[in-house]
């Protein structure tokens, strides 16, 4: 059982979760809700808790170079939250681009992990199929490459031969999944020569940068209380 990708296997259960409940008669939800959770109040400063200052990470606190969700173990307080979760749909709507912290992890805690990455340390940037029995979710860091610190480039598409996983739905019977999914195991056996190579480091994109152009095109701007109601 150590030999498996848990890590993986979460993540895919998550992503399929995730896509489920964005239908509209669903109401509920499964899943490691705790991660995202975690990524809300570590990437968005104005949903998260205040910490105790005394857990707050300095040079000589002992969970200095661990995961950042190992800071909200400790005593939090929710008093500078809003009560209604319509003022936090408001605040997405209107999100400016600084209120979104895009890399929360300095180099010094992604070194000091490499060594937990035995076959490449650079697989976090890997497009590969994440599986979890019947569950196939792709995982395309292309699509979120400024969480990375990295220029945000037009995505690439997933091939058609790859698409229709996500039908499944585990009442396919007693369904041999290895079998059925031994082209997507492939590639998760190969993964660490699957890397993305893209763009460098970048700032503020430009108005005119492609993927900028593409996103209005093809997104709905809540820019004042008629265009939303719109």
């Amino acid at each position: 059982m150590g030999n498996l990708s848990w890590a993986s296997a979460c993540l895919a259960h998550l992503y399929r979760s995730l896509c489920n409940t964005s239908a509209r008669v669903v109401k509920e939800i499964d899943g490691a809700m705790f991660i995202v959770q975690f990524w809300a109040w570590e990437h968005l400063s104005w949903i998260a808790p205040k910490v105790d200052p005394d857990k707050e990470w300095g040079p000589d606190h002992p969970l200095r170079h661990e995961a950042y969700g190992c800071r909200w173990l400790g005593e939090r307080t929710c008093d500078n939250l809003g009560a209604h979760k319509l003022e936090y749909r408001r605040r997405l709507d209107r999100l400016w681009e600084a209120e979104l912290k895009f890399n929360p992890y300095p180099e010094r805690i992604v070194a000091h992990h490499v060594h937990k990455f035995p076959l490449h340390p650079g697989q976090w940037c890997t497009r590969v199929p994440l599986i979890c029995h019947h569950i196939v979710e792709w995982h395309l860091p292309d699509r979120c490459l400024r969480q990375f610190g990295r220029e945000q480039c037009l995505p690439l598409e997933v091939p058609e031969s790859q698409r229709g996983y996500h039908g499944k739905d585990g009442r396919q019977g007693s369904t041999n999944w290895p079998e059925e999914y031994v082209e997507l195991i492939a590639l998760w056996n190969v993964r660490q020569d699957q890397d993305i190579v893209t763009g460098s480091d970048v700032g503020r994109m430009g108005y005119h940068d492609p993927y900028m152009e593409t996103y209005r095109r093809q997104s709905v701007r809540y820019m004042t209380p008629e265009g939303a109601a719109n």
